[in-house]
């Protein structure tokens, strides 16, 4: 009986020890078929009899609010403005998790995907801008990498590629995205009003203060956000920048340590060792019941928050997103298409500019000693993994309808550049991976 006890009570700690990199991972690659599923639909009602009614849809206002405060917005601007604000907001809590406590914590954990990031932000940005100089508003098309479409790629190939390789796309893909929220701060706002800056920059200033008076709950957080999002919509800059404010803002750290979590569970185990003949059933659940409250009070703030907001933006506003504006309006279009200066020089900075700008750092930090090789990885895993990072779909869909004016000639010629050159950089980074030489695999160490 006491085998089983403890037995009962190990999973629980395996759990509370388990990253939660690993549960994101997971649902990001997951979510990654529902919006394949999405893309195809919208593609298929965009240019079927019911073309029409897919523009009309999305076109369709509406209000939110009560009397002066609310906002009209198009179905569309609702789901690219409010909705994917709450995916930025996972998005800046993914980056605070990782540069506080995971992955990329530490100067020298984050300096190679730190590199790496930037040069696929930079040489795709620089070679779209060369062959589009006259449309140059589009230069951050290219420049983000879908975090759940490259996660659900490399998944697919399973054992054949390293656990380092996946790490090391997750930490870039996550400081890229980091890039991409400046580059929408800085390019992609409006006409600036400083009332409603100023009065964003205290509500700034209150969720900043709320994290250093330590308060642990994630509901006054959203309640300041909601107003934050308004002030940045009015004063000119993208309000989905409000999500990613509260991500960053929201605690790493939970009420209860590791170390009285694990005291605390040893006593536990203990007890239920040497009295375990005595207590009843019920007991002995009151026992269990007990670790399980202080292992949920171990769980900071934003964890818990990525947890219960993971499912819903995997798979359910990440695939409306790609249903909103993924259609690609196909009549006319002809091959002749796909080399105008847009759409050329979106899938030549998804294709050529991210595993150039990628792979080239990474190879310069494994020459250099920067960044040593584990066992069983190999150049061509670094590679494929960098062609991957051209699968730009979510992002690079988001920054082109901040880019250009929806339902125009040159929307359309992004979109159609962001789907073919997202399609090649997967198919061709799968077959890099595919066809590495096959060598004993072991997890870097962290």
């Amino acid at each position: 009986m006491s085998e089983t006890t403890s037995s009962s009570v190990r999973p629980s700690l395996a759990h509370l020890l388990i990253t939660p990199a690993l549960a994101f991972a997971k649902v990001a690659a997951q979510g990654g078929v529902l919006l394949v599923v999405a893309l195809v639909a919208a593609m298929v009602w965009r240019n079927s009899s019911a073309g029409a009614d897919y523009v009309a849809v999305w076109a369709t206002p509406v209000r939110i609010g009560i009397g002066a405060f609310s906002f009209e917005l198009s179905l569309m601007m609702w789901i690219n403005d409010a909705a994917m604000a709450v995916f930025f907001l996972v998005v800046g809590a993914e980056i605070k998790r990782e540069l506080v406590v995971g992955e990329l914590r530490g100067l020298r954990r984050a300096m190679v995907p730190a590199l790496a990031a930037v040069g696929g932000l930079v040489v795709p940005a620089g070679l779209y801008l060369l062959i589009a100089s006259e449309h140059r508003e589009g230069f951050g098309t290219p420049m983000a990498t879908d975090i759940a479409f490259s996660l659900a790629a490399i998944r697919v190939l399973g054992k054949r590629v390293p656990d380092f390789v996946v790490k090391v796309l997750m930490g870039l893909a996550i400081i890229d995205d980091l890039g991409a929220i400046i580059v929408i701060a800085v390019f992609y706002g409006g006409d600036l009003h400083r009332e409603s800056l100023a009065l964003g920059a205290c509500l700034a200033a209150l969720l900043i203060a709320m994290n250093l008076f330590g308060i642990w709950r994630t509901t006054p957080y959203v309640v300041v956000g909601v107003p934050l999002w308004a002030a940045l919509h009015h004063g000119g800059i993208h309000p989905t920048i409000a999500g990613v404010i509260v991500g960053l803002c929201i605690p790493t750290r939970g009420i209860a340590s590791v170390d009285s979590v694990i005291d605390e569970a040893r006593g536990l185990m203990a007890l239920a060792d040497a009295e375990v003949a005595k207590l009843k059933d019920g007991d002995v659940a009151s026992v269990f019941s007990s670790l399980e409250r202080r292992l949920e009070q171990h769980k900071s703030p934003l964890e818990r928050l990525v947890e219960s907001l993971n499912p819903l933006i995997s798979f359910v506003i990440l695939p409306v997103f790609a249903l909103a504006n993924g259609g690609v309006n196909l009549d006319g279009m002809s091959l002749s298409t796909f080399a105008a200066p847009v759409s050329l020089g979106v899938i030549v900075g998804l294709v050529v500019g991210k595993q150039i700008g990628i792979f080239g750092v990474l190879l310069a930090c494994v020459k250099s000693g920067l960044m040593p090789l584990p066992t069983g990885v190999r150049l061509p895993h670094l590679w494929g993994m960098s062609i991957l990072a051209g699968i730009g779909f979510t992002m690079s869909l988001f920054v082109a309808a901040l880019a250009f004016e929806d339902g125009s000639l040159l929307h359309n010629e992004a979109k159609a550049g962001i789907l073919v050159g997202s399609t090649l950089a997967l198919v061709s980074g799968l077959l890099v991976l595919r066809f590495v030489r096959e060598t004993p695999v072991v997890a870097a160490e962290t």
